[in-house]
C-alpha cells in the first residue's frame, strides 16, 4: 500500500496545495486481514488500545487547520470500516466535509457494503479500495483470509450503484516483486465493474533505523512491469497511475528512456515535507520520516497539547533527503 494515499486524484498532474494529514485509526481487535506486506505493521503502528478518541482526531484537524491551509486528509487503516474503527472514520470524514477539505480513506473493502448508505451522506473525496488480483483465490491468499475478495467485490458493486460514491471510487493495487501476473487481469475486472481509475504502488519496504524505506525489488524490473500493466490498462481505457509519493522510485530516471517513464504518469508529492501522519498512540511523523518505523524518538502529540505549536515544532526538525 502507499504511505500517504491522499493522491488518488483524477489527474496525476494536479498538485495538492497545503499540508496533508494522514491518520491511522485504532481497532481493539486489529485488522480483519493478515497482509504480510502491511505498511502499518512494518511501521509498528499497531495499537489495539484506543489512546486517542474520535474527538481527539477532530481536535488535531481543527488545530492543524488553524495553523495553515490543509490540502487533503486521508485515513489509512488499520481498516477504517471495521465496527470499532468506523466511529473515528465518520468523525474525520465529517469534519473534513465541514471544512471543505478533500478527505479520503483506504479500505480493504471487506466492510464497504454495509457502510455505503452512511458514506453516501459523508461524501468522501476518494474511496481507495485495495485489491491485489482479479482472481479471488490469489487475492485471498495474499491477504490471508478466504472470502476477502468476494466481500470487497460485493462492496464495490453496491458503491458503484450510488453516483456520489462511484465518482469517489478508485482501486489500488500493490505490485509485488516478480508477481506482475497477479495484476494483469485487473484492468478487465475494473472495466466490467465500471470503475475507470486504478492506482498501482510498488511494494514499499519501511527502512530500518535512520534509513529511509522505498520500493522492494529491482527498479528496472519494477518499471518494466508497470509499463506492461499500463499497456493493458490503456487497451481497456482504464486510467492507471503509478503512486510514488516520496519519489523513491525516481532516483535514476536519467538511466532510462524518459519517454517510457513519463508514459507511466508517476505521481509524486510536490511538497513531501508537508505530510503529517498521526497514529493512535499519538506518535506523529512528518515527510519522508513516514518511511521509517515508529521509534522512541518519534514525536508524540498529547490531546492536552496545542496542535499548532506541536506541528510548528515538528516542522522545524530537519528531514533526511
Amino acid at each position: 500500500m502507499s504511505a500517504v494515499a491522499a493522491l488518488a486524484d483524477k489527474r496525476a498532474e494536479q498538485d495538492i496545495e497545503g499540508s496533508i494529514l494522514t491518520f491511522v485509526v485504532p481497532s481493539t481487535t486489529g485488522c480483519d486481514l493478515n497482509c504480510p506486506f502491511c505498511f502499518i505493521n512494518q511501521r509498528r503502528e499497531i495499537a489495539t488500545e484506543t489512546g486517542l478518541s474520535p474527538s481527539d482526531y477532530v481536535s488535531f484537524i481543527l488545530g492543524a487547520a488553524d495553523q495553515g491551509p490543509l490540502g487533503a486528509i486521508c485515513i489509512q487503516g488499520y481498516e477504517p470500516l471495521l465496527p470499532d474503527s468506523f466511529a473515528y472514520t465518520q468523525e474525520i470524514l465529517a469534519v473534513g466535509k465541514r471544512l471543505g477539505i478533500a478527505t479520503s480513506f483506504v479500505t480493504n473493502g471487506t466492510h464497504l457494503r454495509q457502510h455505503v448508505p452512511t458514506l453516501s451522506k459523508l461524501s468522501p473525496a476518494h474511496i481507495a479500495v485495495s485489491l491485489d488480483s482479479a482472481d479471488a483465490a490469489v487475492h485471498d491468499k495474499a491477504r490471508g483470509k478466504v472470502g476477502a475478495f468476494d466481500a470487497a467485490h460485493a462492496g464495490l458493486r453496491y458503491a458503484v450503484s450510488v453516483p456520489v460514491l462511484k465518482r469517489a471510487l478508485v482501486v489500488t493495487s500493490v505490485l509485488m516483486p516478480g508477481k506482475v501476473d497477479r495484476l494483469m487481469g485487473m484492468p478487465s475486472f475494473l472495466a466490467e465493474l465500471g470503475i475507470g481509475r486504478w492506482v498501482v504502488n510498488a511494494l514499499i519496504k519501511v527502512g530500518k533505523g535512520d534509513r529511509l524505506g522505498g520500493p522492494a525489488g529491482a527498479r528496472d524490473q519494477i518499471l518494466d512491469d508497470l509499463l506492461d500493466l499500463k499497456a493493458e490498462a490503456d487497451r481497456l481505457d482504464i486510467d492507471m497511475v503509478v503512486d510514488d509519493e516520496f519519489g523513491r522510485l525516481s532516483e535514476d530516471d536519467r538511466a532510462r528512456d524518459l519517454m517510457e517513464v513519463e508514459a507511466l504518469r508517476i505521481k509524486r508529492l510536490e511538497h513531501p515535507e508537508g505530510v503529517f501522519r498521526l497514529v493512535p498512540t499519538g506518535h506523529c511523523s512528518r515527510g519522508a520520516d513516514i518511511l521509517k518505523p515508529i521509534h522512541d524518538q518519534t514525536p508524540v502529540w498529547r490531546p492536552s497539547a496545542d496542535v499548532s505549536e506541536f506541528l510548528t515544532s515538528l516542522s522545524s526538525t530537519p528531514l533526511q533527503a
